[in-house]
């Protein structure tokens, strides 16, 4: 079944999927912490994430930001790994995996040739187990301290 929608609002109900995977979206998304909070409320619980994309590893000169090539190459909008991290935490993520792409620096050459953007940025593998619902995981702490 396919639905038209958009990464920051999926067309799918509560806690449907069980996997979620993404080849170099989230870089083209503005609102990059609400595209791991809808991902966090289709998935059920232990559902998971696992993301091909690229991330910042330097700060990234404006000429490859303002580039349309790196636009459309997921180069120009890459987030930092930490940014990454603390907005999957933030949406309820657990056991994040941040992995980098032995060939990270022939992948965006390829992409962005003439540019030495792989001096900025990476590849990498992001993957990510869905928590309990933080209202669950404050129920689990209080009762583990009435225990």
């Amino acid at each position: 079944e396919f639905r038209l929608g958009e990464i920051e609002h999926l067309p799918v109900a509560d806690e449907a999927v069980d996997v979620i995977i993404s080849n170099c979206v989230i870089n083209l998304a503005l609102e990059k912490q609400q595209v791991f909070n809808e991902a966090y409320r289709v998935l059920k619980p232990g559902g998971r994430i696992s993301i091909s994309d690229i991330i910042a590893t330097a700060e990234i000169p404006e000429s490859i930001k303002n580039d349309h090539t790196s636009v459309a190459g997921c180069i120009a909008g890459a987030e930092y790994g930490e940014n990454i991290e603390n907005m999957l935490k933030n949406a309820g993520f657990i056991n994040i995996r941040m992995i980098p792409k032995e060939n990270s620096a022939e992948i965006i050459k390829s992409w962005v040739s003439g540019k030495n953007a792989e001096e900025f940025v990476a590849s990498y593998m992001i993957e990510a187990e869905k928590g309990e619902p933080i209202k669950e995981r404050l129920k689990s702490s209080t009762q583990n301290k009435l225990d």
